[in-house]
């Protein structure tokens, strides 16, 4: 019987021509998304690149010059390569980068938001030496969002599942061939199940080759590690994406109203799922948990530290040695305490960047498009964790930068050429793949459910084979 029904459904989607058109109109946007994707994730691949070119370019000039007044004994001048107040403040910053993941290009998320690269002195604030890499978007970008596969699987996606399934039933009954079919040895339940499977089928098969060709050409690098673990992440999120809005289309065709009906009542549930319910999630967590200012941050920090950063810019010079330079060591006494005042002010902050995130976190089964939206930022490694994480490590790693400099300046030493390669820098360490794969199942366990719930409350209604020939 299933069979039957399915060879049946395949024959008409092949002569069906509106239906063949969607499918490979849509497969064609998925194409341009993916290299809309694929352009901005080479923008800032770029632009970490030649920040990487310039630091190592500069490390080399210090090493040089390093070499050269190891031979000559000169004594210490101003912007000299051995001087750890210097270097540390300026001479020897170094850049932390958060490298692009392997899938990248399915989307921009956050990228536009958050810096990929953080610039490590041993100033205080590492705010003030965030730089982003990225090109520069315009304000209708940042409200819209960028074109990407993100964008095109949340919003569109939907969309296409309810041009293929508004009339699974409707149309048969329309069209005077539903009584018709019936009369075979096939129930009105397997009748639609089986055309919204077939259609499933074909959708989601089109849907993912075009996806996987669209990565390739827009440079994803699937031979990365892990990156194979992502695209199977990727494809099982589309394919409960569809199943669930298959299951809904289901349900409506079930209570036996017209095509433009059916078509109207999805076309609504779309907009509430899709736009409204994100919309109000966004409004609730920014009033609950307003996002955190970095001009507040700053201010606040200052405030705290007003009278030591006085003392500190009363005792700062030019670092020559001479009768009347500053002592380093009461600098970097003074820069210790500017830490500790402002501790308070950053601890504030990241308290109320994690309140948001958790909010976030249960926020997101309010809605399947969240659900869907986070995960496949998670993908591409464009999500609020993978930031959170990066900036963890930042923070981490620009400690251990300080103390490397103090040290030297506690210690009454200078910086030879073999301490060029002890500077701490940051190797950014991946998310355990099973901590992923993990918290993305969850969001694909709950799509699952409410696609299932749906398919549970459609079938009293299927099973009264004839109520809805009239």
């Amino acid at each position: 019987m299933w069979r039957t029904v399915l060879e049946l459904e395949w024959r008409i989607l092949r002569r069906d021509k509106a239906a063949l058109g969607i499918v490979l109109l849509f497969a064609v946007f998925v194409v341009a998304a993916a290299l809309a994707g694929g352009r901005q994730a080479d923008s800032v691949r770029e632009g970490l690149k030649r920040s990487q070119e310039a630091e190592s370019i500069r490390f080399q000039g210090h090493l040089k010059e390093l070499k050269r007044l190891e031979a000559t004994q000169e004594p210490l001048t101003g912007q000299d390569p051995r001087d750890p107040i210097w270097m540390g403040q300026e001479g020897a910053a170094k850049i932390a980068i958060l490298p692009p993941a392997p899938l990248a290009p399915v989307a921009v998320g956050q990228r536009d938001l958050q810096p990929q690269a953080v610039r490590l002195t041993t100033e205080d604030h590492l705010s003030s030496e965030r730089e982003s890499e990225t090109a520069m978007s315009g304000p209708t970008r940042l409200m819209t969002g960028a074109f990407d596969l993100g964008f095109l699987f949340v919003f569109l996606f939907p969309l296409v599942v309810i041009a293929l399934s508004y009339e699974l039933l409707s149309g048969e009954r329309e069209r005077g061939t539903l009584a018709m079919l019936l009369s075979q040895p096939v129930s009105q339940r397997a009748l639609v199940l089986g055309k919204a499977g077939a259609r499933a089928v074909a959708l989601c098969g089109v849907t993912l080759i075009f996806a996987l060709l669209g990565l390739l050409v827009a440079g994803a690098d699937m031979s990365a590690e892990g990156a194979w673990l992502h695209v199977a992440l990727f494809a099982l999120i589309l394919v409960t994406w569809a199943l669930f809005w298959f299951a809904a289309a289901v349900l409506i065709n079930s209570f036996g109203g017209t095509s433009a009906r059916n078509a109207l009542q999805l076309v609504g549930l779309w907009l509430v799922l899709v736009i409204v319910i994100p919309g109000l999630v966004h409004v609730a967590v920014d009033t609950l948990y307003p996002p955190p200012s970095t001009i507040d941050l700053l201010h606040e920090a200052r405030e705290a530290t007003q009278e030591v950063e006085g003392k500190l810019r009363g005792v700062e010079g030019n670092h020559d040695r001479d009768a009347k330079a500053p002592d380093p060591k009461e600098q970097i006494a003074l820069k210790k305490e500017i830490a500790n005042r402002s501790e308070a002010a950053h601890e504030v902050m990241n308290e109320q960047v994690q309140a948001r995130q958790e909010l976030v976190d249960w926020l997101r089964f309010a809605s399947p498009a969240i659900i869907v939206q986070l995960a496949l930022e998670d993908v591409a490694g464009s999500g609020a964790t993978r930031h959170r994480r990066f900036d963890e490590q930042v923070e981490a790693t620009h400690d251990r930068f300080k103390d490397f400099f103090f040290g030297h300046v506690e210690q009454d030493q200078t910086l030879r050429s073999e301490a060029l390669d002890d500077i701490p820098h940051l190797r950014f360490e991946e998310e355990p793949h099973g901590v992923l794969a993990t918290r993305l199942l969850a969001g694909v366990f709950v799509l699952l459910l409410l696609a299932l719930g749906l398919i549970v409350l459609a079938l009293p209604r299927l099973r009264q084979i004839g109520r809805l020939t009239r």
